[in-house]
């Protein structure tokens, strides 16, 4: 079941009017009971998985807890058998075939080349397939065994546990909950009220126009510019390039609005996952503005255990490099993404380096400080963003790279523009860029208060008629086929 899909529309309102008729344990138990259904909609098998993931981190939270009141020697011991048995999940599901073939493809390399026999020629891949969602829950189980190891107290009932691990809105494809702020919505959600409704539902209007408007158009559309062999001009490079940059986004982020706005339906509050991240006027504040449960994550997981910022600038450079390495692998069990974490970690190298430059020339700090110079850094970190996200979207490193070769080929011809134009979604961008504007126009214009206490940017006949519109938009454009969210396979 995906968000953009008939089930998940009749499922969810079904589930809100459930959950907002009980309360206590017949409340967390169908908030578990309703996440189940939905992961092992997709396959059964892959439930027993989670729910044994589940019991064993809350058990291991509890033993953790235990032995720092009791027996502290055991504290590290529990630590590196939970981060092993999570960590080793992961690798086992993701990247087992990634790993044993590039070993069985460098011994039989190294065999060739030394002309030394060797008993295992080739190799099968192993008959696994990747669960949905486990690079999140993974992530999220990693977060809660590390804080509680820190001093953070568990979660001491299951039920609760086991809510947090499976909350269907965010199950899939984050955003990253922390537990400790998740618990305290679920114990305490927002009271039911209309403007939980009518944010709830803006929010899902929203990322269903990006999802099924936006990026399935262009998607379907630059498809076949990714594939082996494409013959591509110059002009159909840059739009196949440029078009993943806005299909990543829309639906990566129309996917979190989604699930945001369904989770407030129950007077939960995820985490924001966006902040206008192609607006960013470098390659660190981009980090800070897309995927920013995962970002946050990296950096208190992964970049301040290794020492961050202190050190030598070598060993500042080496965190930051193998930080986004991480990162890369993290999407991934493919060379492409490997290359995609370099070069994310050698332009925030290369992006902290400037800054120390900025610091020490006050004229060229200011220059860069001026309006035209934040719009200049902001074409340079999209530049650099469609480049990095070519290589992401390739199915391999040699096919990024003809894309990018064709970038500057001089090919002349266009194939790509004529089925963009037809299908009208130039049109749609335009509208709700400029509807977002004036969105964003407005709010800027009120007093700030609360997100809570809004009652909303525009009067509610304005905000039904754009719902309706919407919805007229996304059956006018959907595909007959609902298609998955780009950050599924993850």
């Amino acid at each position: 079941m995906i968000f953009s899909s008939i089930q998940y529309l009749l499922f969810l309102p079904l589930v809100a009017i459930l959950y907002w008729r009980t309360q206590g344990a017949a409340r967390l138990w169908l908030v578990v009971i309703a996440s189940y259904f939905f992961y092992m909609s997709w396959m059964p098998v892959y439930g027993v998985l989670l729910l044994v993931m589940t019991t064993a981190c809350w058990a291991l939270g509890l033993a953790l807890h235990w032995a720092r009141e009791k027996s502290p020697g055991l504290l590290k011991p529990l630590l590196a058998i939970g981060l092993l048995a999570n960590l080793g999940c992961l690798c086992y599901y993701k990247y087992a075939n990634f790993f044993i073939s590039n070993m069985f493809g460098a011994c039989n390399w190294f065999a060739n080349t030394m002309r030394v026999p060797v008993p295992f020629a080739t190799w099968s891949a192993l008959d696994i397939l990747l669960p949905l969602g486990i690079s999140f829950f993974v992530f999220e189980f990693v977060h809660y065994i590390v804080d509680v190891y820190r001093g953070e107290k568990p979660v001491t009932s299951w039920l609760e546990f086991a809510a947090f691990a499976a909350f269907f809105p965010s199950q899939i494809a984050g955003p990253i909950k922390r537990y400790q702020e998740f618990v305290v919505s679920l114990r305490k959600p927002l009271p039911w009220s209309s403007q939980l409704l009518s944010e709830g539902g803006t929010l899902i209007a929203q990322g269903m126009f990006k999802k099924v408007a936006i990026a399935d158009p262009i998607g379907g559309i630059i498809y076949a510019s990714f594939s082996a062999g494409a013959a591509l001009s110059t002009a159909d490079a840059w739009i196949a390039s440029i078009g993943f940059v806005i299909q990543v986004y829309c639906d990566f982020s129309g996917y979190t609005d989604i699930g945001r706005g369904s989770a407030l339906l129950l007077g939960i509050k995820l985490p924001e996952n966006f902040e206008l991240p192609y607006l960013a006027h470098d390659l660190a504040d981009f980090w800070r503005r897309w995927h920013m449960s995962l970002s946050y994550w990296l950096r208190d997981y992964v970049y301040i255990p290794l020492g961050g910022s202190k050190g030598n600038p070598l060993q500042n450079w080496a965190n930051l490099f193998i930080t986004m390495v991480a990162c890369g692998l993290w999407h991934g069990a493919a060379w492409h993404y490997v290359l995609f974490g370099c070069m994310q970690g050698l332009g925030l190298i290369v992006n902290r380096e400037w800054k120390h430059l900025l610091k020490k020339f006050g004229a060229l700090s200011a220059i860069c400080n001026t309006s035209v110079g934040k719009w200049c850094g902001t074409v340079v970190t999209m530049l650099f963003i469609t480049v990095t996200y070519t290589i992401f979207r390739a199915p391999d490193v040699p096919v990024g790279l003809n894309v990018l070769q064709a970038w500057f080929s001089g090919s002349a011809g266009c194939t790509l523009w004529l089925p963009i134009v037809k299908s009208g979604v130039l049109y749609l961008l335009t509208v709700y860029s400029g509807f977002w504007l004036l969105t964003e126009a407005v709010k800027s214009a009120l007093p700030k208060k609360p997100e809570t206490e809004w009652k909303g940017v525009y009067p509610s006949m304005v905000r039904y008629a754009s719902w309706t519109a919407a919805a007229f938009l996304i059956v006018a454009a959907r595909p007959t086929i609902a298609t998955p969210f780009v950050y599924f396979q993850f």
